[in-house]
């Protein structure tokens, strides 16, 4: 019996996907929660858990893939979101798979079946997603990325560069017009960071 665990943000989800995988004979649904901390305080045994991308305590969703890899558990990221940093990031982080939530049911159950297996949940086009690389950014947009996507304000990113804000704004500008370029526009290029950088190991 493969035990699975969901962490939704919508309440009423988990109730729809117990209720979906009621009809299978080798899962069962033992724990549902709507944060990443709730969970691992109730410290479930689960082998794979369902993790949304988008949780209410606002936490970032690679942050929480590596959470919940490090308490042993494989992770299926189930999501209404599908774009490519999103898939980049948790899959990078450590996902097994990623899944839209318009996908059919059979797609789900055999997701999980595949990632307790330890092989990865993911479609031929995800897998092109995660392997393209993102556009090249300068030495000096890469450092005002890193510095201001990790908390710096502008007059911070500024001073530590020893340059003006404007000169910060123009390269913030920059690697917009970069991701504009491969159609991948962005409007807060702080999400940018683990693009770029190994993701952080939060608390545990």
């Amino acid at each position: 019996m493969i035990r699975v665990a969901i962490i939704d943000n919508d309440k009423l989800v988990p109730a729809g996907l117990r209720a979906l995988l009621a009809t299978t004979d080798d899962i069962q649904v033992v724990h549902t929660a709507t944060t990443v901390a709730e969970h691992l305080s109730a410290a479930p045994e689960a082998d794979v858990v369902l993790l949304d991308l988008r949780l209410e305590d606002g936490t970032e969703a690679a942050t929480n893939v590596v959470r919940l890899r490090r308490h042993g558990v494989r992770v299926l990221v189930f999501s209404v979101h599908g774009d490519r940093r999103h898939v980049r990031a948790t899959v990078r982080a450590g996902a097994s798979g990623y899944l839209v939530k318009d996908d059919d049911d059979a797609k789900l159950a055999d997701a999980i079946r595949t990632v307790h297996s330890g092989q990865p949940a993911l479609t031929a086009e995800l897998m092109s997603i995660i392997n393209d690389d993102p556009p090249e950014l300068s030495p000096q947009e890469a450092r005002t990325l890193y510095l201001y996507g990790t908390g710096s304000t502008l007059a911070a990113t500024a001073r530590r560069m020893n340059v003006t804000i404007p000169t910060v704004r123009s390269y913030l500008t920059r690697i917009r017009a970069k991701w504009a370029a491969i159609d991948e526009p962005v409007d807060d290029v702080r999400t940018l960071v683990t693009e770029y950088q190994p993701y952080p190991d939060p608390p545990a």
